[in-house]
């Protein structure tokens, strides 16, 4: 019977080998001025086995521009009705601050959040066989 030590690594190359599922978080209303802070680890337990998560898609549909904030820094500004698309960047909390004037209508920012497989050649740099 395999060791915990084997099991974990075992776990760990699958995680490489094929990469997470979707962690999807729609964002309810946000007021003028106001934010949503979204702590991965909580919001979505299951994620816990293969974080960080390094692939965020984010959606926003709303008429206003918001900031987003990744792990407590300020990364970037979303412009109103934009899907933004960020890769090779741990994600450990989301915050999504609404700027604006005018409030976000509940369900008009959403989060795709998933850690994608390693391609054929990240997996030869590191020595290891990409075929399961």
């Amino acid at each position: 019977m395999p060791g915990l030590q084997q099991m974990q690594q075992a776990r760990e190359l699958s995680v490489l080998r094929y990469g997470s599922p979707n962690f999807r978080h729609t964002f309810g209303a946000i007021a003028a001025g106001a934010e949503e802070f979204v702590g991965i680890r909580e919001t979505f337990p299951r994620s816990r086995k293969y974080e960080p998560m390094n692939t965020l898609v984010l959606t926003n549909t709303s008429g206003e521009d918001v900031d987003l904030f990744i792990n407590n820094e300020n990364y970037m500004l979303i412009p109103a009705g934009v899907i933004t698309s960020i890769t090779d960047q741990a994600v450990w909390t989301l915050t999504i601050q609404n700027n604006d004037s005018t409030n976000v209508l509940a369900g008009e920012i959403r989060a795709n959040l998933s850690r994608p497989p390693l391609t054929a050649d990240e997996f030869y740099r590191l020595g290891l066989q990409p075929g399961g």
